[in-house]
């Protein structure tokens, strides 16, 4: 299975929780990402970088309140995680807007290609 299936399977009915439900998706980037090339694909600005451990880690903290869709939700993220940490390299967060933000979840892979999980973070 590639890596584009694999990604595309552990994000399947995933959802960023911000004021709004967001779903993932995987993109096959056409050149390197850097604050410039984000800007240009998400047609937003500022673009700022954000810590990979530090961005997730709500997302895999289970927490007293959880049910159990909350509770399967935190592992398919720690799966994610680990898959992304096990096939990717550079792995950099950028975020791209302000109220509405782009997320863009981006490596290098094995290959030399780079991708990017995309969302939406919206603050309220």
């Amino acid at each position: 299975m590639t890596l584009l299936s694999q990604l595309n399977d552990a994000i399947a009915n995933l959802y960023w929780i911000s004021a709004s439900d967001e779903p993932w998706e995987v993109l096959a980037l056409d050149e390197e990402p850097t604050t410039e090339a984000i800007a240009k694909l998400s047609e937003k600005t500022p673009v700022k970088t954000r810590d990979f451990e530090t961005f997730f880690k709500n997302a895999t903290t289970e927490q007293d309140w959880h049910g159990e869709e909350d509770l399967s939700d935190v592992q398919r993220y720690r799966a994610l995680v680990k898959l992304l940490q096990e096939n990717l390299q550079a792995l950099t967060i950028y975020t791209a807007g302000e109220v509405e933000t782009d997320v863009f979840v981006t490596g290098r892979t094995e290959e030399s290609g780079w991708i990017a999980l995309k969302t939406l973070s919206v603050e309220s």
